[in-house]
C-alpha cells in the first residue's frame, strides 16, 4: 500500500469515529461516555479480528502442504538427484524408474 492510501484510510477511519461520536451526543448520551463506547467497540472489533486471522493461520499451518502449495521445497528429494551419487547402474537403473 502506498502512503497515501495509507493515510486515505486513517482520513476515513478518524472521520466514521468523529461522526459515530457525534451521533450518539446528538441523541443525549455524554460525550465522554460516547467517545469511551465508540473506542472500546473498535478495540473489540480489532481483537476480534486478530483472533480470527491466528484461528486461520494456525489452521493453515496444521494442514501442512496441503493446504498450501507456497510453502517451498526445501528438503525435498527426487530421484535424479541421486544419479549422479549411484556409482551402480544397475542401481542408477532402478532408481530413474522410481516416479514422484
Amino acid at each position: 500500500m502506498s502512503p497515501y492510501q495509507v493515510m486515505g484510510i486513517i482520513a476515513c477511519c478518524t472521520i466514521v469515529f468523529a461522526g459515530v461520536v457525534t451521533l450518539l451526543t446528538m441523541q443525549g448520551v455524554h460525550i465522554l461516555l460516547a467517545f469511551l463506547g465508540v473506542y472500546l467497540f473498535a478495540v473489540w472489533c480489532m481483537l476480534g479480528m486478530q483472533r480470527r486471522a491466528r484461528e486461520s493461520f494456525e489452521a493453515r499451518r496444521d494442514f501442512g502442504s496441503h493446504y498450501s502449495e507456497r510453502e517451498p521445497l526445501i528438503g525435498r528429494v527426487r530421484a535424479n538427484d541421486f544419479q549422479g551419487s549411484v556409482s551402480n547402474p544397475v542401481e542408477s537403473d532402478r532408481i530413474s524408474q522410481i516416479r514422484i
